[in-house]
């Protein structure tokens, strides 16, 4: 992303509004597989032209191909009743190939503006050598032990035995410790013990020492445990895209899904694409996971409030 590449297209009736232009413009017109670009419409129009832009997207929408992630509108007042309008777009592309965005369309009565259409090209990840398929080994004699020619059998011979002395050494310890009581193992709650985790993850500073997929590893493995302690959700044993599925099938975990989702996909890039994230995004990663973390957290119980007609039933006061 070193170069940028402005398509600037103008179109429609300028007759009829001489006084609007509309700018697309991509910082990159290459990108690796999973890597972010950032995609930028300039709108520069008159205060009362009563114009409205057409199907833009949305944060988290698929568009055309791409997935728009994050969204940033700034205003610039350029007096005179002209003002900017910049649309701000950070964009991902999963799918290699040559992608074309339509042109954007600003309506104006019954005349349309558009720009030209932008055009992104994703590049695939090269792959692993160590993936690549090796030939089989040859078959080999495994030297042989001594204990190869003692029978079956007498493993459970020796298993009978040692069983009869643990059962012997338990009778006899419960008879000299008549009363004793095991004490119960404390259970730290799921929210406690993600809290202490994150805490302990932060202090290690991974990412400072270049081990960023062993951070990302330790924070999503963070993250599962509190979803199948606090929820029930058995996250350990899913894969990232079927965890967001089930957090936004969840009435509690609905409105941490997209949290959820940014630090997962990240995640997914570091530990299997191998992509080096930048140090914002590592500090990004770890504040939405204390975010969702606190904002799921288990509500305090309420204390039980008896009312004057519940005082009333049970009788005067002693």
């Amino acid at each position: 992303m070193i170069f940028a590449l402005a398509l600037v297209a103008f179109a429609g009736s300028l007759d009829a509004k001489p006084n609007v232009m509309l700018n697309a413009s991509i910082d990159s017109t290459t990108v690796v597989q999973g890597s972010k670009a950032m995609l930028k419409l300039e709108l520069l129009k008159g205060a009362d032209d009563g114009g409205v832009m057409v199907d833009l997207p949305e944060s988290g929408q698929d568009y055309h191909g791409i997935e728009i992630s994050d969204i940033r509108i700034d205003t610039i007042d350029h007096g005179n009743g002209r003002y900017e309008f910049d649309y701000n777009y950070t964009i991902q592309a999963f799918d290699p190939g040559t992608i074309s965005l339509p042109p954007f369309r600003y309506a104006v009565g019954s005349d349309t503006i558009a720009s030209s259409s932008v055009t992104l090209k994703v590049l695939e990840v090269e792959l692993d050598s160590l993936t690549d398929i090796n030939p089989m080994e040859s078959v080999t004699t495994v030297p042989s032990r001594w204990y190869d020619f003692i029978p079956d059998w007498w493993l459970w011979v020796f298993a009978g035995i040692a069983l009869a002395l643990a059962a012997l050494a338990v009778i006899m310890l419960f008879r000299r410790k008549k009363g004793l009581i095991a004490r119960p193992v404390k259970v730290i709650p799921p929210y406690d013990l993600a809290v202490m985790r994150l805490n302990d993850l932060q202090t290690k500073k991974l990412p400072q020492s270049g081990r960023d997929k062993e951070y990302y590893t330790e924070l999503t493995e963070i993250l599962r445990q509190y979803l199948d302690g606090r929820f029930g959700i058995n996250a350990m044993e899913m894969s990232s895209t079927q965890i967001i599925d089930t957090l936004r099938h969840n009435k509690e975990t609905r409105p941490g899904s997209d949290l959820m989702k940014q630090i997962l996909e990240i995640a997914d890039f570091v530990k299997f694409a191998k992509v080096r994230p930048m140090p914002d995004d590592n500090v990004k990663a770890f504040n939405s996971a204390v975010k969702f973390v606190e904002d799921s957290k288990p509500l305090p119980p309420q204390e039980e409030v008896q009312t004057d007609e519940n005082k009333s039933a049970d009788g005067p006061t002693k």
